[in-house]
């Protein structure tokens, strides 16, 4: 009994040790996310420069860039012109914070948490450029999703959880035929382009099981739905100077949403969805 008990409680503690490196971790990855957020839709370079200021181009030193906490000191305002930096910044670094958290104490301490936190900051960078009303970025989402998917892999192949394997296989098929279909049926490049975003969710949803994934599926509709009926030119997205597009964003938000969802759904069932 008293070995069952210290088995839990370390079980529990590193749960919640793996849980806090996350949200840490992801900020820092949600700072890195919001420069592919801005300069891959506009193709520029993530690497060169470094990080600077959108209105008067000066670089940004360190001290300023570290995640929420630089965009408090500086009162949201650039150091050098004043100018003010957008609320998005630290909402991405905190959303993505919040979701790598989310994940690893949905998952507990185990290998398939780095491969889900990729997936789901792929969604995530997609989602965001989308309601920015620029056309997500295909390459983001095979270039996350290829990463996700092989840290997945040895996940599952270091655990011999083969079924993990096969459902996120399942769920990167399904979504294929998607692409296929939608590449035959779509007259707009947009229309094509989005349907790309759909593969980090796809490998979610196919990873959690079956019923997280109803799950996922039935939230990604509903969404695509009503954000569709929702959304108007100029109401997501707007009318921008920058080159962005007055299409309303539904189908990169809704996956998303969708893939939360799922994992969501699975751990609140009691699925065993970590490794």
């Amino acid at each position: 009994m008293l070995a069952r008990t210290v088995g839990v409680a370390a079980g529990a503690g590193a749960r919640v040790a793996v849980t806090v490196a996350a949200v840490m971790f992801g900020l820092v990855i949600g700072s890195f996310l919001n420069v592919v957020i801005y300069r891959v839709p506009r193709r520029l370079s993530v690497v060169q420069p470094g990080s600077f200021c959108p209105a008067c181009g000066t670089p940004i030193r360190p001290s300023d860039n570290v995640p929420v906490i630089s965009w408090v000191l500086l009162r949201a305002r650039c150091r050098h012109c004043g100018e003010p930096i957008s609320a998005r910044y630290p909402a991405v670094e905190l959303a993505t914070g919040a979701l790598f958290g989310a994940v690893a104490w949905a998952l507990g301490a185990h290998w398939a948490v780095p491969g889900m936190c990729v997936l789901g900051a792929t969604a995530l960078a997609l989602a965001a450029v989308e309601i920015d009303g620029l056309d997500p970025p295909p390459r983001v989402s095979l270039i996350g999703t290829g990463i996700g998917v092989a840290l997945l892999c040895g996940a599952a192949v270091a655990d011999r959880r083969w079924w993990h394997l096969g459902g996120m296989l399942i769920g990167i098929g399904a979504v294929g035929c998607v692409l296929v279909a939608g590449a035959g049926a779509a007259r707009r490049r947009h229309a094509v382009g989005s349907l790309w975003t759909l593969l980090p969710a796809g490998a979610v949803m196919g990873w959690v099981g079956p019923l997280g994934a109803v799950v996922g599926v039935a939230t990604f509709a509903a969404l695509v739905v009503g954000l569709s009926a929702f959304a108007r030119p100029g109401r997501i997205g707007g009318d921008r100077s920058d080159g962005a597009s007055k299409r309303p964003s539904a189908v990169s938000v809704a996956a998303a949403a969708g893939a939360g969802a799922a994992l969501i759904g699975a751990f609140v069932a009691g699925a065993s969805i970590g490794v």
